[in-house]
This record gives structure tokens, C-alpha cells and sequence, in this order.
């Protein structure tokens, strides 16, 4: 009777062990789990409304990949065009616009499902792509041949091309919606655009140093500029209409992002290991917070706790605690992030 049992046993081992190793390096056993667990759990892709998702352009990848702020992973990978660039996340909250600048085109994604709904057609050599505050216009800077692209987001195409300065790179709104403000790498300027009737109505001339990225401060009353040339941020005084003194940061070209209280300014600098951090009323870099070779897309969170930064020469992000100004998580994402964008709860 023992010999019996221990045969049992021995024959119920053999069987368990069988099974689990099928279920653990089989290709069709791995399909089957994940398809039924699909089923059985809500999909992790998408805005659901609850924390914030980042939105990360992977240039030489070809795709956008989503993470998920409170875990810190990957959740999704987005196929676009080619060569992604610059993304922008409207102010609704219900579509990303990510820019191809090999294909010369622009990638709707629909914050809900993570699939693109619509590609647009836009100049050549395209870069920099903002929003209207309000939502209803989306302006594409064409690098190659000077000129905008106006897309009115309700219908989703486009209703106007802008001729500005020599290559254009990047541009922002004013908070008012009334302008649009572009820089000139090429000139040495910032085109003012009329944004209700699509025409330049004005040029900032003196932005010497090469222009770059831009960003203004949320009282509407200063521009900042990266000039790539110099290693520094211009300060445009829109009220003055000129650049009124400089402040030195890193190397190379720049993004620049702005805190939503409007007190400092973070700047990613790809010639450097290093994101600068300005403050704005006194006008000067007070740290340099160590990310890694070729800092490039930098992101403030809404909330103020969290800055996001595109490492090219490591293929991650580096998430950096505004409290300390330390980094505190590093995010393997694919090839050459470039630009990020954060999609927050908006309840």
C-alpha cells in the first residue's frame, strides 16, 4: 500500500511539473493568458481619468509610448510617422498631435483607445506644434520652409499656411488666444501671428543667438527663449516688445517648461548631462539637476511635483522630485525620446 501511494504522488509530480512548464515557455500557452486576461481586466491603454499619463516621443522609433505616472511603466506604444519630434496634448485632454517631421505630417491620437484617428498632411520638415488655450486652433511649425500650419481642431484640418522668418523651430500662444508666437532659428526673431486672421502682424528682430524653443510665463507678460547659439535663455518682455536680458544655461538646443506658478523654468540642455533650473524673479540658473548625455524634452507636471525629461543618449526618461531638484526614477522607453507631454487628470 505505501509503495502504491508514493507511486501516486510521484506520478500527480511528474504531471504538475509537466504542466507548468508548458504553460511557462509555450508561445501558444503565453497568447492564451494574455488573450483571456484581456477579456477579464479593463484595458490599461487610454485616459481613464485618474493620474497622469506621459506621452513620450520616441524620434528615431517611429512611435509614441504612453506611461503611466503612478507606477512609473510603459503602458502603450503607438505607431505614427515618421521621424516624431514635437507632440502637444490639447487642452481638453482628448487628443495628442505628434509631429513626423521626416514624413511631413501630424498624427492625431485619441487619448481614450491610444490610436490614431487622423494624419494631416502639413510642410516641410515640420517641428513645433501648440495649442490655442482654448482649444480650438493647433498651429505647426514647418521648419523647412518657413511657413505655419494653421489645423482648426473641431474639424480637424487645415485652414491656413503662415509664411514667418528663416527656420522656424517652435511657437506658443499667447493666453489670451489672440497671438501666436513663433521663433526664427534662421533670423534671429519671433513672428507675431494674428491668430484670427492668420497673418503675421508683427516681428520681434534682435533675438539674437539663435532662437529656438519658447515658452511663456502663465501672467502672459514674458516670453522666454532658448538661444542654442549662446548656451542662454532670452527673456522677452511682451509689453516692452524686446528681448531685455539673458540668463546663461547649458549647451545646444533646448525645450523650456514653465512652473504653473510661474516661478522657475526648466531647461534641458542636449549639449549637456544636465537640466538648469532658473528663477525667473531673480532672473539666474540656481541648479543643475545631472540626467544623463542629451537632456531634450523637459515637462513640468500641472500639479508642480514632478518634472519629466527625455534623455536621448540613454533611451529613458529621468523623473525628477521638484522638492529636492534630485532624480529619483530612470524609464527605458525606446529610441531617442525627444519631446514629452503629460495628460492629467482633468476632474
Amino acid at each position: 500500500m505505501h509503495k502504491k501511494l508514493i507511486l501516486l504522488y510521484t506520478v500527480i509530480l511528474i504531471t504538475l511539473t509537466i504542466l507548468v512548464s508548458c504553460t511557462g515557455n509555450s508561445e501558444t500557452g503565453l497568447e492564451n493568458l494574455g488573450s483571456e486576461t484581456k477579456n477579464e481586466e479593463p484595458s490599461k491603454s487610454g485616459h481613464d481619468g485618474t493620474g497622469t499619463k506621459v506621452y513620450v516621443n520616441n524620434r528615431d522609433a517611429g512611435g509614441v509610448q504612453v506611461i503611466e505616472s503612478s507606477t512609473n511603466e510603459v503602458l502603450d506604444t503607438i505607431n505614427v510617422g515618421e521621424k516624431p519630434t514635437y507632440n502637444e496634448i490639447g487642452p481638453n485632454g482628448k487628443y495628442v498631435y505628434v509631429v513626423n517631421s521626416k514624413s511631413e505630417d501630424v498624427s492625431i491620437i485619441d487619448t481614450k483607445t491610444n490610436k490614431v484617428v487622423k494624419t494631416i498632411p502639413v510642410g516641410e520638415t515640420p517641428k513645433g506644434v501648440n495649442f490655442t488655450p482654448d482649444g480650438k486652433w493647433v498651429f505647426v511649425v514647418n521648419e523647412g520652409d518657413g511657413t505655419v500650419t494653421a489645423i482648426e481642431t473641431k474639424s480637424m484640418e487645415k485652414k491656413a499656411t503662415i509664411k514667418v522668418g528663416e527656420n522656424p523651430h517652435n511657437g506658443v500662444a499667447s493666453r489670451d488666444n489672440s497671438k501666436f508666437y513663433v521663433t526664427n532659428t534662421g533670423s534671429n526673431s519671433v513672428s507675431v501671428i494674428d491668430v484670427a486672421s492668420k497673418k503675421v502682424i508683427h516681428t520681434i528682430e534682435g533675438i539674437d543667438g539663435a532662437p529656438h524653443n519658447i515658452n511663456i510665463t502663465p501672467n502672459g507678460n514674458t516670453l522666454f527663449v532658448t538661444l542654442t547659439k549662446n548656451g542662454e535663455l532670452g527673456v522677452i518682455d511682451l509689453n516692452e516688445g524686446e528681448m531685455t536680458t539673458t540668463i546663461t544655461v547649458g549647451t545646444g538646443h533646448h525645450v523650456v517648461d514653465i512652473t504653473a506658478d510661474g516661478k522657475y523654468a526648466y531647461v534641458g540642455n542636449i549639449g549637456t548631462d544636465f537640466v538648469s533650473v532658473v528663477d525667473i524673479s531673480k532672473q539666474k540658473e540656481i541648479k543643475q539637476i545631472v540626467v544623463g548625455m542629451g537632456p531634450h524634452g523637459v515637462t513640468v507636471s500641472k500639479d508642480g511635483k514632478t518634472v519629466y525629461v527625455a534623455v536621448t543618449s540613454k533611451d529613458q526618461i529621468a523623473v525628477i522630485n521638484r522638492e529636492e531638484n534630485e532624480v529619483i526614477k530612470r524609464i527605458d522607453v525606446d529610441t531617442f525620446p525627444f519631446f514629452i507631454s503629460t495628460l492629467e487628470n482633468l476632474s
